[in-house]
């Protein structure tokens, strides 16, 4: 698979829920960040293996029902990739349904997923979040 495919492939897992999947595609090292501030946003910092990714996106499944996640624009230049998605999201707190776009910045090495970087909304997740 080239470098969209897999991406769209992640995508398409993800939306699906379908963890095991993706974390079958990334290697034990993968990076995943938040560059957020942690004093205002609740999902924030670096995850530096997919365990502590699995965490983080248990926690994210507790608190938001994925209601669609799809990618609208995905580029690739090399051995990196920019994705722009479109979310919708039901918050399980407060049960409002609200949408949001999400950035996110892939490296690869080898055609593999090494490191992602995403930049949402922090103040609307944080609302949400109840």
């Amino acid at each position: 698979m080239d470098i969209r495919q897999t991406i769209t492939q992640l995508y398409r897992d993800y939306e699906s829920r379908n963890l095991t999947n993706i974390l079958a595609s990334l290697p034990d090292d993968f990076c995943f960040e938040w560059p957020f501030d942690p004093s205002t946003a609740r999902y924030s910092g670096i995850c530096h293996s997919k365990a502590e990714l699995l965490e983080q996106l248990n926690d994210i499944a507790k608190n938001f029902r994925f209601d669609a996640y799809r990618a609208t624009n995905i580029l690739v230049d090399g051995d990196r990739a920019a994705a722009q998605l479109q979310v919708d999201l039901t918050s399980e707190k407060t049960g409002r349904r609200f949408s949001t776009t999400i950035a996110h910045f892939w490296s690869f090495k080898n055609g593999i997923p090494v490191h992602l970087v995403e930049y949402t909304d922090t103040a609307l997740i944080a609302n949400e979040s109840g």
